[in-house]
């Protein structure tokens, strides 16, 4: 992974764990109900209980627990924004609600992205809309708009990471406590990868033209997605989550 904070955690790591090999369309489902359940409670031992649960996730994963803290410290100064302001509002016990509950989602998601590849992510998502099309909504552009976002993210964080390397080899400095310095650093680094990212878009759009793309016609997957017996029991928690953590609250 990159070291740029929040962002490098939407990459997809590569492993074998019980959570690599899981079904994209159980995890989906399981992370689902996870943040419906958080954001429907109130409670915070249910919100600790959460926690408890994604950090398990975790170390399923194989990941270390330092790596979640290197990407974690992107993320800092907005559980400490939202912290202070529910601490003012509402006190202690709201800010420490809220700062859970954030974490918690935040930590969810990236360990869903951090364990499935992007074509799984991207089949997935197009297995689980299929049932939508028959209501005559058109799912495959929001399904081209997701596999263009996630296959692109990590390019685009490369191109972000050389473009602030090339910029310290030229002698930039960043000012981390002049706001005005650390404005001008964030515009001149804005720019290159602006030009960067509408270049890509460029390359992006002949290549769909030279494959004949038309929009809203039936794709097929060459990925192909099979439920096992752990994804069942996955599923299976997912359902029971929300009687689990709420009822008893």
């Amino acid at each position: 992974m990159s070291n740029l904070g929040a962002l490098s955690s939407l990459q997809y790591v590569a492993g074998d764990s019980l959570l690599h090999r899981l079904d994209p369309r159980s995890k989906y489902g399981f992370a689902i109900s996870y943040l419906v359940t958080l954001v429907s409670s109130n409670s915070l031992i249910t919100s600790w209980i959460g926690m408890v649960i994604v950090i398990s996730s975790y170390l399923l994963s194989g990941f270390h627990l330092l790596m979640v803290w290197r990407n974690l410290r992107g993320i800092i100064v907005v559980l400490f924004i939202l912290g202070s302001i529910q601490a003012s509002l509402n006190g202690i016990e709201a800010a420490a609600l809220v700062t859970l509950k954030v974490l918690s989602f935040f930590l969810m998601i990236t360990l869903m992205l951090s364990t499935t590849p992007p074509e799984k992510q991207i089949e997935g998502l197009r297995k689980l809309l299929s049932p939508v099309r028959r209501l005559g909504i058109n799912t495959e552009t929001f399904v081209f708009m997701f596999t263009v976002a996630v296959i692109y993210m990590p390019l685009l964080l490369e191109d972000t990471m050389r473009i602030m390397q090339a910029q310290r080899v030229r002698g930039l400095r960043n000012g981390r406590w002049n706001i005005a310095r650390r404005g001008k650093d964030m515009f001149l680094l804005l720019i290159p990868v602006l030009l960067m990212i509408l270049r890509r878009a460029e390359r992006l759009s002949e290549a769909m033209e030279s494959r004949c793309y038309q929009p809203g016609c039936e794709r097929t997957g060459y990925v192909q997605l099979k439920i096992a017996k752990h994804d069942i029991i996955v599923l299976i928690l997912a359902i029971l989550l929300p009687f689990i953590l709420l009822y008893p609250i």
